[in-house]
């Protein structure tokens, strides 16, 4: 059995798609959007069964897993918010965006002039376009959970692809946490998903993405075809198309610049550190 939850691929696929299959068949009975919680249980799962939780000394990866489960228990904040919710995308883009600064600031700390800047700028932007661009599609929640589930797999198998096998499973194991959800969407009509889906999601994803460019040898580039995620759910959105269709539809979209992202990345690094 240990050796089992040793293997790579159970850590990063499956523990935490089965995680998250239990946790959305148990959490759909709640109503609201608990079910989107599954997310952070699937890559709760992804990190007990790679290095634990333990948070000092700060290192990257452990900024990471916190900044993740801090983002989802905002999330659950933000989704029992009774009222307009019309400011959370900007909100969140400046949460993303501070985040990734205290994730990348050890190497920010050593840069001056344009590259700081550069890389600032850069870093910071990515992670609040893809938290307030996956906070933005609320009100479609297939495309949502499209989007989130491509945004998963495509960094994690960029971060993969660029050296980094730890980020490499982490997103992943996000991928494959949303990807329990999206089969619950396809066969439920009435499954509402919000902020507890969209910020663990698009902010774990991110610092995954910019750790992986930052300490390891993922391109900027593929962050930033990566960013076109979002659009690229809701590029071919037509509300006279039946749901099933809808989904389907959406979910190829995003995986086309997910698919670029990591071809160009391989292009870039080569073959996998497997």
């Amino acid at each position: 059995m240990q050796a089992w939850l040793a293997n790579p691929a159970v850590q990063a696929g499956i523990a935490p798609f089965i995680a998250a299959v239990v946790s959305v068949a148990l959490l759909k009975r709640a109503g609201g959007y608990w079910a989107g919680a599954a997310v952070t249980a699937g890559f709760a799962v992804a990190v007990y069964l790679s290095t634990g939780f333990q948070f000092q000394p700060w290192t990257s990866t452990r900024k990471i897993v916190a900044l993740t489960l801090g983002a989802a228990a905002l999330g659950v904040l933000f989704d029992l918010y009774p009222y307009s919710r019309r400011w959370l995308p900007p909100l969140v883009f400046a949460l993303g965006a501070a985040a990734v600064l205290w994730l990348v600031w050890p190497v920010l700390s050593r840069r001056e002039g344009l590259d700081y800047w550069l890389l600032a700028a850069g870093a910071a932007l990515y992670a609040g376009w893809c938290v307030a661009a996956l906070e933005s599609l609320r009100a479609k929640p297939q495309a949502m959970v499209s989007a989130a589930l491509a945004l998963g797999f495509g960094t994690g198998i960029s971060a993969l692809l660029g050296a980094s096998a730890l980020l490499g499973q982490w997103g992943i194991a996000l991928g494959a946490s949303v990807s329990a959800l999206w089969l619950f969407t396809v066969f439920m009509r009435k499954l509402a998903l919000g902020s507890q889906l969209a910020l663990p999601a698009g902010l774990g994803a991110a610092l995954i993405g910019c750790a992986a460019c930052v300490y390891a040898k993922l391109p900027w580039y593929s962050l930033a075809i990566l960013a076109t995620v979002p659009l690229s759910a809701q590029l071919f959105w037509w509300p006279r198309l039946p749901r099933l269709a809808q989904i389907v539809i959406s979910l190829f979209a995003a995986l086309v610049p997910a698919a670029l992202a990591a071809w160009f990345t391989f292009k870039e690094t080569g073959a996998p550190p497997l």
